[in-house]
């Protein structure tokens, strides 16, 4: 659609114009113009009528507009009037409206689909801006008392609908920011902020269906930092060549404790409710040449469910759910690094959910862990990024993995330990593996603890026939050794040049 994406447009209007306060003379022209650049260069067309009055300057009917180049449709926001104030210290102070309304038109991609106009007001209540420094190095600070992003109006073709079929309404309180931007050709930017408490309020229900689906909650004490360069180019919505032109990003999200509490009303199939909090989030996304990455997690996890066709209600709980995920996103000679993570730390259920498959209590029913992290090198074979190859990819892989290493799995489960280690190489030139894969050549090192003990249990129980028990225990005798205790099987598989497999010393391939 646009080389940022539109929610962000109105996070970036109080939030990303800033830089080094260097404390010389400041005019409201040079801010006004240094803001107009910055939005022209990202694409948007900028209308306004400007007038001056002394030192001051007033910017009215102010319109960003932007054509959506891949979904069709457009975009437009107005600002309504800006006033920038000369301060004597040399800063200019910034003054804008307190609803600043966005209209979103997205036109039909098939001839069945229908038209859609969206429109949201962005509000804040005693906003302050101030724009300290020079032209070069600008610094914004800015603060309000609430902001807010509200659906304002919803229409899919000849379909408008009430706030009973759709509303939207992010809300939040004790904002502060400030940004610190340098540069012409690229420019340079560190950002922090932080909103004491934001919560959020959402209906959704289209004529066609009779559930109606309403989602509550709310965050406290966000906080980001972040830092980044953005090229002054015009390369529309090709964010391959934004990247390659030096454009990069690496910011940090922290929250405190968190709710969400999710209702379906639905006459046909039952109804179903989700309450679920946490006592903290975290989420990390960096962007560049190098790649792509996400990394975040929640804390303390409860989640409560309820449905019609459920006897009882659903309790889970966690001490820690996390991802890590990097990929490279351009083609280059050389490999680069990907990783992927996750982790699902002391996983406990309710009691009346282990009662539906184990209500003699026969397995134990300490919690469960699941940790998984992998890294290695790929080569990627098409920009992902770029909208035309993307558009023509197919079915073609779109990387090549030349290194794979198993830094940990792990699987706590039951009274049984599953651990896995080991690296490979691939040889992509030979691609003589199994058809249509590159050789391996490297070991993975397995064990296993407790594993036949809670065979064995889940045989007794009748969750697992006799015949298939009895086919998984002459796979571990193939593939496996005693190792140092009880009920402990240990075994190195290995991916020889040649290509051969072994299990323990033994060929099997």
């Amino acid at each position: 659609m646009s080389r940022i994406p539109t929610a962000s447009l109105f996070l970036s209007l109080p939030v990303t114009l800033a830089s080094t306060a260097l404390w010389a003379d400041l005019t409201p022209a040079e801010v006004w113009g240094d803001w107009r650049q910055y939005m022209e260069s990202m694409g948007y067309q900028v209308e306004a009528q400007e007038a001056t009055e002394g030192d001051d300057l007033t910017v009215s009917d102010v319109t960003l507009k932007m054509e959506m180049a891949e979904d069709g449709g457009d975009f437009s926001m107005s600002l309504g009037t800006l006033n920038f104030e000369q301060e004597t210290d040399g800063a200019v102070n910034i003054l804008m409206p307190d609803v600043m309304p966005m209209t979103i038109n997205v036109a039909p991609e098939t001839p069945e689909d229908e038209p859609v106009s969206m429109v949201l007001n962005y509000a804040q209540t005693a906003p302050v801006m101030r724009a300290s420094g020079s032209p070069d190095a600008l610094q914004y600070d800015y603060a309000a008392e609430t902001i807010s992003l509200t659906l304002a109006g919803l229409k899919v073709g000849e379909q408008s609908y009430t706030e009973e079929q759709a509303k939207f309404s992010l809300t939040g309180s004790g904002v502060s920011s400030r940004t610190e931007m340098s540069g012409t050709e690229t420019r340079s930017y560190d950002q922090s902020g932080r909103i004491d408490s934001l919560t959020y309020d959402v209906v959704m229900k289209t004529p066609d269906d009779p559930a109606r689906v309403a989602m509550k909650g709310g965050l406290a004490q966000v906080v980001f930092d972040g830092s980044g360069a953005l090229p002054m180019i015009d390369a529309g919505s090709d964010m391959a060549a934004m990247m390659r032109a030096g454009l990069t990003f690496d910011g940090n999200f922290t929250a405190g404790a968190g709710n969400t509490e999710m209702e379906v009303s639905d006459p046909e199939n039952g109804d179903f409710g989700l309450i679920s909090s946490s006592s903290g989030a975290k989420l990390g996304v960096s962007m560049g040449p190098e790649g792509l990455a996400y990394k975040g997690g929640q804390k303390d996890i409860d989640v409560n469910v309820t449905a019609a066709d459920m006897p009882f209600p659903i309790q889970f709980s966690m001490a820690e759910s996390a991802f890590d995920m990097k990929m490279p996103i351009m083609v280059t000679d050389e490999p680069q690094d990907f990783a992927f993570g996750v982790t699902l730390d002391s996983f406990e259920m309710s009691d009346m959910i282990w009662g539906i498959f184990d209500p003699t209590g026969q397995l134990p029913r300490d919690p469960a862990t699941l940790v998984v992290d992998i890294s290695g090198k790929a080569k990627m074979l098409f920009e992902l990024l770029d909208p035309e190859v993307a558009s023509t990819m197919g079915d073609q892989a779109p990387a090549e993995v030349h290194e794979l290493t198993v830094n940990e799995v792990t699987l706590d489960l039951a009274g049984a330990e599953f651990d896995a280690t080991g690296a490979i190489t691939f040889d992509n030139d030979g691609m003589s593996g199994a058809p249509g894969m590159p050789q391996p050549v490297g070991t993975l090192d397995l064990s296993l603890i407790g594993g036949v003990t809670l065979l064995d249990k889940l045989v007794t129980m009748g969750l697992v026939p006799q015949e298939q028990a009895m086919g998984a225990r002459m796979m571990m005798g193939l593939f496996t050794v005693p190792g140092d205790g009880e009920d402990s099987l240990t075994s190195k598989i290995e991916f020889t040049e040649d290509g051969g497999i072994l299990a323990n010393g033994q060929q099997i391939k």
